[in-house]
């Protein structure tokens, strides 16, 4: 049951029946494929920046105009260009509905592994492939991946991979492939998910 007198956010609410009213009519791959082109239209908004090195990048997220950060909250580097992110996006939004329903839609388990199989979005943006934990990451993965496409360091491009992620009963979802592509050690990356949501990789081509 939910705090005696404490108002539940609507907006949270049914953003989550959303999903699950959309994986009902048009099956789940559909569904992942509606919200990962519109977190793709998401980035397409933002405009180009250029960061003169890496910690004029770092520098950014401390200080939240990052772009990447203004989207999922501040993300604290590793060392190596691995990042953590300590807080998922849609904490709140899960919370709000789990305290309403007392856990998320069943068909949300289908959703994540079609969002885990091979596709041509999560190729092109190194998402998923055992990273996603939630239909979220389906939103959150892309989207910051996207931006990423709009950020350079030196004038060079990034590319951010992600290695892994964390569901909010503690169970860890590795992306085995670009963890290798990453060349990024997987205890580094199961390390890092021991107190962080989520696990990505920055690198800066050339």
């Amino acid at each position: 049951m939910s705090e005696e007198g404490k108002i539940q956010d609507i907006a949270h609410i049914s953003f989550i029946d959303m999903i699950k009213t959309m994986i009902t009519l048009v099956g789940a791959a559909s569904a992942k494929g509606i919200l990962m082109r519109n977190a793709l239209m998401t980035a397409d908004r933002i405009s180009e920046i250029d960061y003169p090195t890496f910690n004029d990048y770092l520098k950014a997220i401390e200080n939240s105009t990052n772009p990447i950060t203004r989207i999922e909250g501040k993300a604290s580097h590793k060392g190596e260009s691995v990042f953590g992110l300590e807080k998922c996006p849609f904490a709140d939004s899960i919370k709000n509905y789990n305290e309403v329903f007392q856990g998320l839609p069943a068909s949300y388990a289908e959703f994540t592994a079609e969002y885990n199989k091979p596709g041509q979005i999560s190729q092109k943006y190194r998402v998923g492939g055992g990273a996603g934990v939630s239909p979220f990451c389906s939103v959150h993965q892309p989207m910051r991946s996207a931006f990423a496409d709009k950020i350079t360091i030196g004038g060079e491009k990034i590319e951010i991979y992600q290695l892994g992620c964390k569901s909010g009963s503690g169970k860890k979802g590795f992306a085995d492939e670009w963890i290798r592509a990453a060349n990024v050690p997987k205890d580094v990356v199961d390390k890092v998910l021991d107190n962080h949501m989520c696990c990505y990789y920055i690198k800066v081509l050339d």
